[in-house]
């Protein structure tokens, strides 16, 4: 279930950036997750650069539980981050982690790794 050297790049700052994970071996529905980003391991969650919130209601531009799953059924996850959230990120080099938590109060580090997105070579596009 848990990914805990996982790297994020690929992306470009500035780009909106869908996170989206299949989560196994679930042992009751998934009703929250979250994601966060932190410049070290350290840092409280209120002081982390970017954390999103989810739950089975689609939020735009936060994201969604797409599906709950159960035992012996996949759940997915879906986070979105838009354009001012992978500006405000930059290019630096950020460590996060997924976790969810579900029907039964269980609470699971899905994932745990860096994201690191690439400058941008046009900066203003037009219609």
């Amino acid at each position: 279930m848990s990914e805990l050297a996982a790297t994020i790049t690929g992306f470009v700052v500035g780009d909106n950036l869908e996170i989206r994970r299949t989560v196994t071996d679930l042992t009751a529905a998934i009703t929250t997750g979250w994601l966060t980003l932190k410049r070290h391991h350290g840092q409280a969650d209120g002081d982390a650069k970017l954390q999103k919130a989810i739950t089975t209601t689609d939020v735009p531009g936060v994201g969604q539980v797409v599906t709950a799953g159960g035992v012996g059924v996949n759940g997915v996850i879906r986070f979105d981050l838009g354009q001012a959230d992978t500006l405000g990120l930059g290019t630096s080099r950020w460590i996060y982690d997924i976790q969810i938590r579900q029907s039964d109060v269980q609470v699971f580090t899905l994932e745990t790794g860096t994201l690191q997105l690439s400058p941008q070579v046009t900066r203003a596009t037009g219609s």
